[in-house]
């Protein structure tokens, strides 16, 4: 029954026909949320965490799932891989083609005071030498591009990636334009249409 749910939730993630609620997600890797810390220089056969996050959530639309692929290229080893989405399950390794996939179970995380959501964290030991760990598209061709995600709602959203890692090196860009976009409050509009009237 659980393998069942898993393959309902991720055919809607990753196949539904619906907007959500987030258009601007964004997800980036990070040594020390919420910090946004890009960088890291630990010596060798010493380890360190990396943090998936995303942010940008949108009103009220919260975060259940997605999928990445992630490209390494110091030298080291991946320990573990853990998926930190409430009652979540994930499968595939983040490494491997084409990915790993993750979802939260019933209840569906909503973004913290820092607006982000921390979904899932890898530990690496680190052998030496200089090089960065990327955020991919996860490598499920079909239906979509790789980059879907599912809001609370089962609608299907999709993220940009606003940061990578560098180790013992200057972090990959991430995309362009992956920007957090802000709603105009109601307030706002309210003044401006007084000016108008």
């Amino acid at each position: 029954m659980r393998y069942a749910l898993v393959l309902v939730v991720v055919a809607l993630a990753f196949g539904s026909a619906f907007a959500g609620t987030n258009p601007d997600i964004r997800i980036y890797l990070d040594a020390d949320p919420p910090n946004m810390i890009s960088r890291v220089d630990p010596a060798a056969s010493e380890q360190f965490t990396v943090s998936v996050v995303v942010d940008c959530l949108g009103e009220g639309g919260g975060f259940r799932g997605t999928g990445l692929l992630l490209e390494r290229t110091f030298t080291g080893f991946k320990l573990s891989q853990t998926n930190l989405l409430p009652a979540g399950l994930d499968f595939g390794d983040a490494e491997v083609d084409p990915g790993w996939t993750f979802v939260a179970g019933p209840d569906c995380p909503m973004p913290d005071e820092n607006d982000m959501v921390v979904i899932g964290i890898l530990e690496y030991l680190y052998l030496g030498g200089p090089g960065t760990l990327a955020i991919r598209p996860h490598g499920l061709v079909e239906p979509g591009t790789g980059r879907e995600a599912l809001d609370c709602y089962y609608a299907s959203d999709y993220w940009c990636i606003v940061g990578n890692l560098g180790v013992g090196a200057d972090a990959p860009p991430g995309d362009a334009d992956c920007d957090c976009d802000t709603p105009v409050e109601e307030s706002t509009w309210g003044s401006i249409k007084a000016f108008y009237r």
